[in-house]
């Protein structure tokens, strides 16, 4: 099978936990901010304001990373979506998953896979990072 088929195919699956995850938030919105609220101990305005970020970045982040994959990129007067920005929001990504991690999912003795699903995520970001 096609290499680039493959990549796309990969960034299409992997993401779309991210997008699904975003989209899951909006209609939990409050339940979302207090479990946060309770996490942080920062003022709500703070928790909402971070969980709408976060909410940003899994939907809209997802599709620009999932536009880039799918797009044409021999030729760069077509492209929608660039390089830089892909890297930009990989970049979010990736510093969202250490702190998502270190919230909710730290690592312990009873509840290892969770931590190990997110450094598992981490890592394949990671990777495709390092591919372009």
């Amino acid at each position: 099978m096609d290499k680039t088929l493959l990549k796309k195919i990969a960034v299409v699956l992997f993401f779309t936990m991210f997008l699904y995850s975003g989209i899951s938030k909006i209609f939990r919105f409050q339940k979302k901010v207090k479990v946060l609220s309770k996490k942080t101990q920062l003022p709500l305005p703070i928790n909402q304001l971070g969980l709408v970020g976060v909410i940003l970045l899994e939907i809209i982040g997802s599709i620009i990373i999932v536009t880039y994959y799918l797009q044409d990129n021999t030729n760069k007067q077509k492209q929608i979506v660039s390089v830089e920005l892909v890297k930009f929001v990989k970049s979010l990504f990736l510093l969202f998953l250490v702190v998502v991690t270190l919230l909710y999912h730290p690592p312990s003795k009873t509840k290892m896979i969770p931590f190990l699903s997110n450094l598992t995520t981490f890592s394949g970001l990671l990777y495709m990072f390092s591919n372009k």
